[in-house]
């Protein structure tokens, strides 16, 4: 099946020229950019901070491979993801992992009183924009406060040290050059070249990718200069592990919508079967804090132990999963918790795809579902290409207007971004005390010592 990504790189011409290139990143986004880069036959080096690739939250929580209904209300996150869904298939079908079923429930009341975010209606549509959806019989499924379910044929994506070990395999083979353990300080711009500073050393670059999540080495002011006005908030994020005692040989995933629901998906880190290990998260009881600043984020995820999670979350997961899965926890036995933290975007329609755009020779990634690797590596190349052919005077700065890239206050994007073809749905800001996962401060009211909370 030819995609539209697909289809833009038909269209795109050969690079003009091998650039030197640095990714800034081993996680998801900053692996598979590199592999791709490299297709192109620019030469990559890939810097990561940590001491292995793939140690954030694309090693821990990066579970689901997406074909929309996660995202009922953001058609753009949902189109994103199908349109990019065979080709991951395809690309790495080794780290992919069928279910048994993978369950959409649409719920009746979430954890906090609240009706669902959608209708009947629309939860039945979204669901079957993929052809294979299959309507369920809640009763007979033995579920309870569910209007309605669909099985869809949506997989999981193996994490923890199966995923490092077959990405490490990949940039091997690939002759990607990976440094890990190595600290990027700062980029600085000397003529044409990027000066990375790494660690005690500086070196020379064309171009580079800044694959950190959002976390790192993002100039100031820089959302301002964006085409579309965006807010981002950093999340201390966590999930619950629980071990299946009646494991079946295929897994399953089960997934309440649209609100303050629980998710159930199997976390699948080695080649054993049958999967017991399951990733529990809640919309209302696992985003711990949501702040303004990466660092504050970070230090309530510091804050988190074992007694804390215990007494202030743990209790509420299993009243919920019993709620919704009469004898969940006759089944399923706690062994522990993952924390990370995450960037996110404002917005009321919660828009979850990646967002790509380059300032100054540094390509920028804000990081959506693990599908939008491929939208964000085609952007990517794009962008690479655009600056390769400026430099050698083969895009006149003038043809902007029939360029695959477009420029606003000095930031370039291209026509399949998010910028290009999401503006509405990126400009719609949450209100004051509206019900939105941007605004979760699920600690401050469970325990208000950990400070002053969001009102949900």
């Amino acid at each position: 099946m030819c995609t539209k990504a697909d289809m833009h790189l038909k269209d795109r011409m050969k690079p003009a020229q091998k650039l030197d290139i640095a990714v800034i990143g081993a996680g998801w986004y900053g692996c598979h950019i590199a592999l791709e880069l490299k297709k192109e036959g620019h030469h990559v080096v890939v810097f990561e901070k940590q001491p292995d690739i793939l140690q954030g939250i694309s090693g821990t929580f990066g579970i689901r491979l997406h074909k929309g209904p996660h995202y009922p209300r953001s058609k753009p996150t949902r189109e994103a993801c199908r349109d990019v869904f065979e080709k991951f298939c395809h690309t790495y079908p080794e780290l992919v992992v069928a279910h048994e079923q993978s369950i959409y429930g649409l719920g009746e009341r979430d954890a906090l009183g609240y009706a669902s975010k959608v209708t009947p209606e629309v939860f039945h549509d979204v669901c079957n924009e993929s052809p294979e959806c299959r309507t369920l019989d809640v009763e007979q499924l033995g579920f309870a406060g569910l209007i309605s379910a669909y099985d869809m044929d949506e997989p999981s994506i193996v994490i923890g040290n199966r995923l490092r070990s077959a990405l490490k395999r990949r940039l091997h083979h690939a002759s990607v050059d990976v440094r890990v353990g190595c600290d990027v300080k700062e980029i600085t711009k000397a003529d044409s070249k990027q000066q990375v500073s790494v660690d005690d050393s500086v070196h020379a670059f064309d171009v580079v990718v800044n694959a950190t999540a959002y976390h790192s080495l993002i100039p100031a002011g820089i959302l301002k200069s964006l085409p579309v006005d965006i807010e981002v908030t950093y999340q201390a994020c966590i999930g619950l592990v629980y071990e299946d005692q009646t494991p079946q040989d295929i897994p399953f995933s089960f997934i309440v919508m649209d609100g303050w629901f629980p998710c159930i998906m199997p976390a699948i880190s080695t080649n054993e079967r049958p999967c017991r290990d399951y990733l529990i998260i809640h919309g209302a009881y696992t985003v711990m804090g949501s702040y303004d600043s990466l660092q504050e984020a970070q230090d309530l995820l510091g804050r988190l132990d074992d007694a804390v999670i215990g007494t202030k979350v743990r209790s509420h997961i299993e009243h919920e999963l019993e709620r919704f899965w009469p004898g969940y926890t006759a089944r399923f036995v706690y062994k522990g918790w993952r924390g990370a933290t995450l960037p996110k975007l404002k917005t009321r329609a919660e828009f979850r795809s990646s967002l790509t755009f380059e300032r100054d020779g540094v390509i920028y990634i804000f990081p959506g579902k693990i599908n939008n690797v491929f939208n964000a590596a085609e952007e990517t190349l794009t962008l690479v290409d655009y600056i390769s052919k400026q430099r050698m005077g083969v895009l006149p700065l003038a043809a902007q207007s029939t360029s695959a890239v477009h420029t606003c206050n000095g930031v370039c994007y291209t026509t399949q971004s998010a910028f290009s073809t999401a503006t509405q749905e990126l400009a719609q800001k949450p209100s004051a005390g509206e019900q939105s996962t941007s605004n979760l401060q699920s600690l401050s009211i469970m325990d208000p010592e950990f400070g002053v909370g969001v009102e949900l």
